[in-house]
């Protein structure tokens, strides 16, 4: 009896299934978005996230397109949307409603393996993180945005949004920065950073200065210059 002719259960794969990779690659990333974006809020506001799918006809890519990315030094990936919408606690009315996409999904190929800026990898082999900006919901259900810098440029940090206060914070190793003040004592015009965060967030940001924070930012990050 061979592997193929086995009736394989949803909760299993054989050795060799793209197809079923792909499938469970996006209800865990539709589920995942799902329970975390769903758990944002502060005192008078709730995140409400719903809708969240890949969209219909975004499922495949021909060999010929699968070629082409590798040449264009392109990547191949599925988007996954969703409705956001800005709730009050006390109404519950929806404030604001915007569709946008969540992330991109990488595309598994019919030889189990993803196209990444013009290169072919296995799925099965991790990548080493690349230089960028990486986000997720911390279990206590804080927003962090990993800043993850090219080796030898630099120091990296993550950037951390405290929903019970509507605070931004800037974490260098076990310090927590605010990250107003770095921003201002940087040349970030208050203009700029309102209409980012939005009055009420930026204001309760601006409160927090206290003309420490730059001194601190150059303490941690030049620590070992001596």
């Amino acid at each position: 009896m061979s592997l193929s002719s086995l009736d394989i259960p949803d909760h299993c794969r054989s050795f060799y299934d793209p197809e079923k990779t792909r499938k469970w690659l996006a209800d865990t990333a539709i589920e995942g978005f799902n329970h975390a974006l769903n758990k944002i809020n502060s005192p008078g506001y709730k995140l409400h996230v719903k809708d969240i799918h890949i969209p219909e006809g975004k499922g495949n890519f021909s060999l010929k397109e699968q070629k082409q990315a590798i040449m264009d030094k392109g990547d191949l990936t599925l988007p996954i949307k969703g409705t956001f919408q800005l709730l009050d606690k006390a109404t519950g009315q929806v404030l604001d409603e915007k569709k946008t996409t969540i992330a991109h999904l990488p595309f598994v190929t019919e030889r189990n393996t993803v196209i990444f800026n013009g290169s072919e990898y296995l799925v099965t082999n991790q990548q080493r993180l690349k230089p960028g900006v990486y986000t997720r919901i911390r279990e206590s259900g804080e927003a962090e945005a990993h800043v993850n810098v090219k080796s030898g440029t630099g120091v990296g940090g993550k950037l951390l949004f405290h929903a019970e206060k509507a605070v931004f914070t800037f974490e260098v190793g076990t310090s927590q920065i605010k990250l107003y003040g770095l921003l201002h004592d940087l040349g970030v015009p208050d203009a700029a950073m309102k209409q980012a965060w939005g009055e009420e967030i930026f204001l309760k940001n601006k409160a927090t200065y206290d003309g420490t924070e730059i001194d601190k930012f150059y303490g941690k990050i030049f620590k070992y210059d001596k």
